[in-house]
C-alpha cells in the first residue's frame, strides 16, 4: 500500500497516488492531507493517481465521504483531476456524488497528459 501527497510549485498544484487497497477511511484519510497541503500553498488544482488502486468501498461509503468533503477541508473551488485505469463505473458513482455535493470542477481520466491540460486551462 502506498500514500502520497506532495505540491508541485512548478505546476502549482497538489499532486497525490495511492496504490493497493483503497477504502474510504484510506480515502479520506488521503483528502485530508489533500486538504492540508493545498491550504499551506493557496492551490485550488488536485491530481490524484489511483491507476494502481483497487477500489474497495460501496456506494454508501463513497456517498458518506462524498457528504464529509467540506468538513475534512475539500473546498467546492477545487479543480479535482482523477487518474484511473479500471473501476470506471465504480468511480463514475463517485463522480456523481461529487456532483451532487456540490463539486462540480471534477473529472475522471485515463491519460495523464490529457489531466494535465484540463489542469492547465483554467489558471485559478
Amino acid at each position: 500500500m502506498l500514500l502520497m501527497v506532495g505540491y508541485d510549485d512548478e505546476l502549482n498544484h497538489v499532486f497525490g497516488k495511492i496504490e493497493g487497497v483503497l477504502t474510504k477511511d484510506l480515502a479520506s484519510n488521503y483528502l485530508s492531507k489533500v486538504a492540508q497541503i493545498a491550504s499551506e500553498n493557496k492551490c485550488r488544482k488536485v491530481i490524484t493517481d489511483l491507476r494502481e488502486a483497487q477500489l474497495f468501498a460501496n456506494q454508501k461509503e463513497m456517498e458518506i465521504l462524498a457528504k464529509e468533503l467540506k468538513g475534512i477541508g475539500i473546498e467546492l473551488s477545487f479543480r479535482r483531476a482523477i487518474l484511473i485505469s479500471n473501476d470506471i463505473n465504480d468511480y463514475k458513482v463517485w463522480e456523481n456524488f461529487n456532483f451532487r455535493n456540490g463539486f462540480k470542477d471534477m473529472r475522471l481520466f485515463s491519460d495523464e497528459r490529457v489531466a494535465l491540460e484540463w489542469m492547465k486551462s483554467n489558471n485559478n
